[in-house]
């Protein structure tokens, strides 16, 4: 079979104007600037509805693009990643020669890219992004009920969650993010922290162990960080093959709320009421409402299924 023919001098940047609560007018302008400055050549489109980065994304592959880069925050990054794989696929399988993908963080999150040691710089990201140095990076798949009851699945990069949050995200989706991210997390978390309930949940790993009882929340990593830089999962490793499964197990408001500080230091693993378990393939049944984050988005509800995709996707890092 003949090889796809590529164009040499081609690279997408996928930019959601949208990112980090609307990027100002003035510092997108000024970023779209050097990116023409250092890739004369390049093709920026703008995306328009939500997930319309996977559909720029999955064109850019089949059209045979050296780069594809992400500009935005983690939901960005997430829809561009999952434009690396055939959707039609069963099972889903990265497209075939595939590019590398790049991140220039904008978004108000950006806790991907702050697991692969990018910085929010735009300056310094975009030196890395010339560097073409690449790392073989594992993805998800989550598959879940959306809210009209219907089965879907759904790629992942980062993180993937079930309980408390996927109310954190549902809170914040409402209350937007205009004091910041930091800030605005922190609100929704401590709202969301307030109103909840734990989850009775039956959580089945690798297919044969089997926890059951009431959980505050089911943490599915790749990466190390979410909400804005909480480290939820700190011996996560994005090449390793395993997800970091953190258990939030039953806790009270309160417990809860005073071990925010110890997960924003990715200390709280140690803790007697959390566990971590690495396995690559996660099953979540439940009868009670139990909303699905996914790489801080909000797609449905669990039931759920986790299944890591190893070495799926080449995404360019700083230097070794």
């Amino acid at each position: 079979m003949a090889k796809r023919k590529q164009r040499a001098d081609a690279a997408v940047f996928i930019v959601n104007p949208q990112a980090g609560g609307g990027k100002s007018e003035r510092d997108l302008k000024h970023l779209l600037e050097e990116i023409a400055t250092i890739y004369g050549n390049a093709k920026i489109v703008f995306t328009e509805k939500k997930l319309h980065a996977t559909d720029i994304a999955r064109q850019a592959v089949k059209d045979g693009v050296n780069l594809i880069v992400a500009v935005g925050g983690d939901g960005t990054i997430s829809e561009v990643a999952a434009g690396f794989f055939d959707a039609a696929g069963k099972p889903l399988k990265p497209l075939k020669d595939a590019p590398a993908l790049g991140i220039l963080p904008a978004g108000s999150g950006s806790d991907y890219a702050r697991s692969i040691g990018i910085p929010r710089s735009s300056a310094i990201a975009l030196q890395i992004l010339q560097t073409a140095q690449t790392r073989t990076v594992d993805a998800g798949l989550v598959e879940f009920s959306d809210f009209d009851g219907k089965k879907r699945k759904r790629v992942f990069i980062n993180i993937a969650d079930i309980g408390i949050g996927g109310e954190v995200i549902e809170i914040l989706e409402r209350q937007g993010k205009k004091l910041g991210a930091f800030l605005s997390y922190q609100l929704a978390t401590l709202r969301g922290l307030l109103a909840y309930k734990n989850k009775s949940l039956a959580i089945t790993f690798d297919k044969k162990e089997k926890l059951e009882g009431n959980y505050t929340g089911v943490i599915v990593a790749l990466g190390k960080y979410f909400g804005s830089g909480m480290k939820i999962a700190p011996d996560a490793i994005v090449d390793d093959g395993f997800f970091d499964v953190v258990i939030l197990h039953e806790m009270t408001r309160l417990t809860m709320a005073l071990k925010m500080q110890k997960v924003r230091k990715g200390t709280h693993i140690h803790e007697a009421d959390i566990s971590v378990h690495r396995v690559k393939h996660v099953a979540i049944d439940t009868n009670a409402r139990a909303l699905l984050d996914c790489d801080g988005e909000l797609p449905g509800q669990a039931p759920a299924v986790f299944s890591i995709i190893p070495r799926a996707i080449k995404v360019v890092v700083p230097p070794a």
